[in-house]
């Protein structure tokens, strides 16, 4: 028994020992601190590969969309490698207003009418300086409809405007009714489930320019 009340201090001594020494060198200066770090980053990377970075689930009536959408949007086939580290949606949705980029985009506004006197603010990026489609006429048009409240001064809006700059299209942002400083002139709001201001503005842009592609893109609501 004397024995082993000998042994017992002499591994808490030991171990006491030990322990400051770690706390002198600290924990990523010694070699535990180091396999800790090391086998975190490994377990966090095999976790992210097997159950975060993933491809989009289509879900459609038929098997010939998803068929069209993978012969023609082919991104959908892709796998998709969120930030790695922030990763979770609501995170991302929290961060955003204090970590973004806003790319400068020069617009030209223009106010139109609806039916029942309403107006409706549409911010044109018209990319003259296109070199894969010079003729304005036959220049894609992009649609772009923000989400919630969103207007064509979100960030989101303004990259998706820069990549369409690089692709050589034209772009309108959708800014629905009463939304972006604009005077809301009717006692009706806009609302995801009413579609006439949308198909007021689709035949508008199209009137326009008759000849050019014309492509929609939409954010959250307006997706």
């Amino acid at each position: 028994r004397a024995g082993c009340a000998m042994d017992w201090q002499v591994l808490t001594r030991e171990l006491s020992l030990y322990l400051e020494s770690q706390v002198r060198v600290g924990l990523f200066g010694s070699g535990v601190g180091l396999s800790l770090v090391l086998g975190f980053g490994v377990a966090y990377a095999c976790y992210y590969l097997s159950s975060i970075a993933k491809k989009p689930q289509l879900v459609a009536s038929n098997d010939r969309f998803c068929r069209f959408l993978e012969e023609y949007c082919p991104v959908v086939t892709e796998t998709y490698y969120p930030t790695i580290w922030c990763w979770e949606g609501r995170v991302q949705t929290l961060l955003r207003p204090f970590i973004t980029s806003r790319p400068q985009v020069q617009y030209r506004n223009e106010l139109i009418k609806t039916a029942d006197g309403g107006q409706i603010s549409l911010d044109w990026f018209d990319n003259n300086d296109s070199l894969y489609y010079p003729d304005a006429s036959t220049r894609p048009t992009v649609l772009l409809l923000p989400g919630l409240t969103g207007t064509s001064k979100e960030s989101y809006i303004l990259h998706m405007i820069h990549q369409s700059e690089t692709l050589g299209y034209r772009c309108v942002v959708f800014n629905n009714r009463g939304i972006a400083g604009e005077d809301l002139l009717t006692p009706r709001t806009y609302c995801a489930a009413n579609t006439e201001d949308l198909e007021a503005v689709i035949h508008h842009v199209h009137s326009l320019h008759p000849s050019a592609p014309f492509m929609a893109a939409g954010v959250s609501m307006g997706g």
